[in-house]
């Protein structure tokens, strides 16, 4: 094998390497600039479903809580079952006599 062959396929190697970093670099640039500041907040603007926590009970099941259209409610994921737990809102006004 010749020494041009070996520093040919080194050199494309190096020039594959960097196209890669190159559109990684200009993917998180759009990322951070254009996309999120237009494209992502129109689309949280017009979104009716807001997840508040996620939390993780064991390896197979979780809990979210999340609000849709002003309601609050609960879901326990499992392995094999799902349960969706409308919750209670709370008055603005506590002002129960």
């Amino acid at each position: 094998m010749d020494w041009a062959h070996i520093i040919q396929a080194f050199l494309s190697l190096i020039f594959v390497i960097g196209l890669l970093l190159l559109s990684l670099w200009s993917f998180k640039c759009l990322e951070s600039k254009g996309i999120k500041s237009r494209f992502i907040k129109k689309l949280k603007a017009d979104s009716r479903l807001n997840i508040i926590e996620y939390k993780r009970i064991d390896n197979k099941n979780a809990l979210v809580l999340f609000s849709c259209d002003s309601q609050d409610f609960a879901v326990i994921l499992g392995a094999t079952e799902n349960t969706l737990i409308p919750l209670k809102q709370q008055k603005a006004n506590n002002d129960e006599a």
